[in-house]
């Protein structure tokens, strides 16, 4: 990573400090047009994944996402990197391909920059010689529903039942056993990076039982013992869903940020 670069200068900060990228719904809609990603319920902003991309890396490099979900990595592959994509459920990974094909209409080659892994991360790693990782972890059982009440039906979407169909999903796991795998993934994260790679991790800390956790902290630790070096930790304001906005108007206490943790393999 050069250290001559500064994350995301192009955009606004706000009094608490927390960077301010733009809603992204008209950008995806531009490189995924034939696309309905409208249900997918965590989806990673374009603006942000773009700008840790051209903090992180140089063109030529290698990019892996290990939990791709709708592909938002990418965007990586505009900006003359290599990508490769891990994804554990066969419902996105239809998604994927499809994108794909989206970035290939737009620019005729750029298929041959981008490799899908269908599969369980914890299982495919490591992949050697991966210059950079950027992905977001999902949640421990909290995205999980067999059923959706009313309000979930209409502020998130149906799409919430497929977030983490498969048995493998570490989404599905209780708090104690997730944090175990996601320290084995972490560690095969390192054994994939090259000396000088790069771990960027997008995540936010969740409501249980009315207090915070802080699952950003808990990751950078894990990483860190590892052998990481913490290199930056940023944090920005996500625009809100609808379900996170009612239940602010109701009272409940809710995370209004996210962290961006960049941790660095020693060379």
């Amino acid at each position: 990573m050069r250290s001559d670069r500064v994350f995301a200068s192009d955009y606004s900060v706000n009094e608490d400090g927390l960077i301010l990228f733009p809603r992204d719904d008209q950008y995806r809609k531009e490189l995924f047009p034939s696309l309905v990603l409208s249900e997918h319920p965590a989806k990673a902003n374009i603006y942000l994944v773009q700008a840790i991309v051209e903090h992180v890396s140089s063109a030529d490099e290698t990019i892996l996402d290990i939990m791709a979900g709708t592909g938002t990595i990418m965007v990586a592959a505009l900006r003359g990197r290599k990508v490769v994509m891990i994804e554990i459920e066969s419902g996105y990974c239809d998604i994927l391909e499809q994108g794909i094909r989206s970035l290939e209409a737009i620019a005729p080659g750029i298929s041959e920059a981008i490799t899908l892994i269908p599969g369980d991360c914890a299982k495919v790693l490591p992949i050697y010689g991966i210059n950079h990782i950027i992905f977001s972890p999902p949640y421990a059982n909290i995205m999980k529903k067999k059923q959706l009440d009313k309000l979930t039906r209409e502020t998130i979407g149906e799409g919430i039942l497929q977030y983490s169909k498969h048995p493998d999903n570490v989404g599905n796991l209780n708090e104690f056993l997730y944090h175990q795998k996601m320290e084995l993934i972490y560690k095969r994260c390192f054994q994939s990076l090259e000396p000088g790679g790069t771990l960027s991790i997008i995540i936010k800390d969740h409501i249980e039982a009315g207090k915070r956790v802080f699952l950003g902290d808990r990751a950078a630790r894990d990483c860190v013992r590892i052998g990481f070096r913490l290199a930056e930790r940023h944090k920005w304001l996500p625009p809100g869903s609808a379900y996170v906005g009612f239940m602010r108007a109701r009272g409940d206490l809710v995370v209004n940020d996210e962290d961006i943790i960049i941790l660095e393999k020693p060379r």
